[in-house]
């Protein structure tokens, strides 16, 4: 399907993710496959700042496997991938907190579609050094108020002024396939779900649509988060640049 703007471009929202692998994988991921907005909702476990970072990978996985035990201590050193630590302190990859998802739903849908790569880039680091300095790391990583439908509802109903929609990867009756050719028409904000239970009612609900990932195998009934991220992204990528991809 022809684009509906001119320069489509990926975000990736990351929220309810519990293992730590699995957070620096999407990051990793997300960046591999041109993902230059990262949007994280909550998971006040997870440390995102760059100066924390001076440890390598080896290093890292140690700690890894230290707390593997007890997900509930903040990291100390930084869930940013050596490999991409660079670029994000250059700003070429962007990460912004948000401590509820529907600050970042409303956020998202403020954003144009067609941004030019320089205006992007300037819009996300204005952004995030607002976040930065505002965001509260109170929720937990699968808890969102419910105090404030009113405000989810209105963050919804906004994707009516925006193009940039948000897709949730989950099994679900409403899912497109894939492998379909329509299954994106603009920019899009992909989201996934928990490694166990997939995404929450609060997520599916700031949804305006799923897709879903076939499988020809009896192996599994879902693919590593990480995983159906990259093929996600792998897809949009190509499908971006107008390539055919069967």
């Amino acid at each position: 399907m022809p684009h509906r703007c001119k320069k489509p471009e990926a975000y990736l929202i990351i929220t309810n993710i519990s293992k730590r692998q699995n957070v620096r994988n999407l990051i990793q991921i997300g960046a591999a496959f041109g993902v230059r907005t990262i949007f994280v909702v909550g998971q006040k476990n997870f440390n995102f700042d760059v100066q924390t970072n001076d440890d390598d990978d080896d290093e890292q996985d140690h700690h890894d496997a230290n707390s593997s035990n007890n997900n509930n201590n903040k990291s100390t050193t930084s869930d940013i991938p050596t490999a991409i630590l660079d670029a994000v302190k250059r700003g070429k990859i962007n990460i912004i907190r948000f401590d509820r998802l529907e600050k970042c739903v409303e956020h998202i849908k403020s954003l144009p579609c067609c941004e030019d790569a320089a205006t992007a880039a300037e819009a996300a680091a204005v952004e995030k050094d607002k976040t930065d300095a505002t965001v509260v790391e109170g929720a937990d990583n699968d808890e969102y108020s419910n105090n404030d439908d009113n405000a989810t509802e209105k963050a919804s109903s906004s994707g009516e002024k925006s193009t940039i929609q948000i897709l949730g990867v989950e099994i679900d009756p409403s899912s497109i396939n894939l492998e379909q050719e329509d299954v994106f028409t603009a920019s899009t904000a992909f989201m996934m779900g928990n490694e166990g239970q997939g995404m929450t009612t609060k997520q599916m609900s700031v949804c305006d649509g799923f897709v879903r990932i076939s499988q020809y195998g009896g192996g599994t009934a879902s693919l590593n988060v990480s995983v159906a991220a990259g093929l996600v992204l792998h897809r949009f990528f190509h499908w971006s640049r107008g390539d055919v991809v069967k």
